[in-house]
Formats: structure tokens, C-alpha cells, sequence
């Protein structure tokens, strides 16, 4: 697999021409982008798939890994909100990887199972009469769902990741 020649992928470059993208908008971006790609252990798109889209368009898409999926998914749907806010939703997509690690590494199948057990009876409510509890099973699902498909327990987890994630859960307590 090519690696992207640019830190930013090539379908940002147009927001960053049309200047909805600040500077720090993009060094957060590519930080996320090191960051997910860092923690994932499955590849984005099999490279079965990978081949077919080449053979089919002739080029080889802009979006290859977890990290350019995650990079521009969160540049396209909260571009518009101030660098502040922006930055706390990477941190928390931080979080929640490195969350996903310490939830699900090493659980027995009866723990994933009931995971999504709990979500898929959280999800048949309508989430306008969701408890807290509700909410806590569905985003516990997203996070299985990123661990499994990201394959995230696969790689140790950094000493400055857990530093870094034990004084963000002493923030947001503190707040």
C-alpha cells in the first residue's frame, strides 16, 4: 500500500484553499490522523477492495487508512466550529480510542456479547426516552465496534497515551 505523500489527505486540500480549514485546525487534523492510524491494526479497506477500485477508476482513492477516514470525516462535519471546540473533539476521539483499549482488551466473548446485547436493547428505544444508562450502551457499542474493526487491542498501549488519558479524565472531572 502507498503511503500519502501529504500529512493532510488531498480531499482537505480544497476546504484548506477556501480557508475553512485554520491552522490549527489542520495541525489538529493531522495529529488525529498519526493518532488513529497509530492505534488501528486493521487496514481500512482490504486490499482486495483497494485493487478494485483501482482497476476500476485507474487511481488508488485518497482515503486509505483509519486515520485519513477519521481525518476527513471530522474536517468535513465540524470545520464550521471554533479551533477550541474543534480541538476537544479530537482529544475525545483520543479518549475514546485509547477508552476502547483498556474496555476491551482481553474480555471474554460473554462481555462483548453483552455489550451488545445491552445496545441493541438501549437502540429499540426511542433515544428521545433514553436514561443515561441508554446513552453509556450505545457509545460502549461504538466503541466495540471501533475495536473490532479498527482492530485496536492489537498493539500495546503507550505510556503517554495512559498519561495523556488519565489527566484528561482529571480535566473533565475537574470541570
Amino acid at each position: 500500500m502507498a503511503e500519502n505523500k501529504s500529512e493532510l489527505n488531498p480531499e482537505l486540500f480544497d476546504m484548506m484553499r477556501r480557508g475553512q480549514l485554520s491552522a490549527n485546525k489542520i495541525l489538529n487534523l493531522i495529529s488525529l490522523r498519526e493518532l488513529v492510524d497509530k492505534f488501528a491494526s486493521k487496514p481500512f479497506l482490504e486490499e482486495e477492495k483497494l485493487q478494485e477500485i483501482k482497476a476500476r477508476t485507474g487511481v488508488e482513492p485518497d482515503i486509505l487508512t483509519w486515520g485519513d477516514y477519521f481525518q476527513t470525516e471530522i474536517a468535513s462535519r465540524y470545520f464550521d466550529k471554533a479551533d477550541s471546540e474543534f480541538s476537544k473533539i479530537v482529544d475525545t476521539i483520543r479518549f475514546d480510542l485509547i477508552s476502547a483499549h483498556l474496555i476491551f482488551s482481553d474480555k471474554p466473548d460473554y462481555f462483548v456479547d453483552s455489550v451488545r446485547g445491552q445496545a441493541l436493547v438501549s437502540k429499540s428505544i426511542d433515544s428521545s426516552f433514553w436514561t443515561l444508562e441508554d446513552e453509556e450502551n450505545v457509545h460502549l457499542e461504538i466503541l466495540l465496534d471501533y475495536y473490532d474493526q479498527m482492530g485496536i487491542g492489537e498493539k500495546p498501549l503507550s505510556i503517554s497515551d495512559r498519561v495523556w488519558y488519565e489527566s484528561f479524565e482529571l480535566k473533565q472531572e475537574a470541570v
